[in-house]
């Protein structure tokens, strides 16, 4: 579950290539909580950050229905504050992974889950096939690239499809996202440019772009904290490095367009 089209695009590709998995992906809590109600996932995948419930109160409610209790649950988050995940876990969250997610570790984690799911359906008869993940090996970029493609690729588990995928998504997305916080900041709502920019980073973290992800939590920071002069000075930044790597993703997506 993830309201950013780009992470949750990547979350559901990903899962979905391990054995006998299938995922669903979901932009609001409502409805996932209303889809667990008749159904019994094996793991369930959270963003802290989202619109309607924040992780936690949705993993409250979600161990609240009836035999999901036990569910194991693996909480996604772009802060690196020691006391929500102490929280989150103390809620039931069972494990934990900042953003930028490292893809070939999250499809790990969730292997390890599956096994865990695996151990408590075992005890009424039935079994589930553990997924097994290779981790890929990274080269170096060009140096006048902003994108470091063979190291997407690898996170991406080498799917070649799926970063086509991938990067036309973010292709659609990024300028929305672009144009809202210009918006936002020209009006000075730097609540609203905060909570762009946080979905930004989310986009830009499906991909080894550091330069790029390094302005938007820069800008993400400063509006965090209503510097309205350092945000605007880092949305300028923002804007040339995401237009650059909306240039070298161009060929990319062109194969999904």
């Amino acid at each position: 579950m993830d309201d950013e089209p780009v992470s949750l695009t990547v979350l559901k590709q990903l899962i979905s290539k391990l054995p006998h998995c299938h995922a669903r992906g979901f932009t609001q809590a409502s409805a996932a909580l209303a889809w667990c109600q008749p159904n019994d996932p094996d793991v369930v995948i959270v963003d802290y950050m989202m619109p309607e419930l924040n992780g936690i109160e949705f993993t409250r409610r979600l161990c609240a229905l009836q035999g999901r209790a036990d569910t194991p649950l693996l909480m996604i988050s772009a802060s690196d504050d020691a006391t929500l995940r102490t929280n989150a876990l103390q809620h039931g969250v069972n494990d934990f992974m900042n953003k930028p997610v490292d893809f070939i570790e999250l499809q790990a984690r969730v292997r390890d889950m599956i096994s865990l799911r695996s151990d408590q359906i075992r005890m009424t008869g039935q079994a589930l096939t553990l997924a097994k993940v290779a981790a890929s090996s990274t080269t170096e970029m060009p140096q006048d690239r902003i994108l470091n493609i063979n190291v997407t690729r690898a996170r991406l588990a080498g799917d070649d499809a799926l970063l086509a995928e991938v990067a036309a998504v973010f292709r659609r997305t990024a300028p929305q996202l672009l144009a809202s916080i210009r918006m936002a900041l020209s009006s000075n709502c730097l609540e609203r440019a905060y909570a762009e920019a946080h979905s930004l980073k989310g986009a830009v973290g499906a991909f080894e772009a550091p330069e790029v992800l390094n302005a938007v939590i820069s800008l993400e920071r400063n509006t965090k904290t209503f510097n309205s002069p350092a945000a605007l000075a880092a949305f300028s930044s923002v804007e040339s490095l995401v237009e650059r790597l909306l240039n070298e993703l161009a060929n990319i997506a062109s194969t999904t367009d």
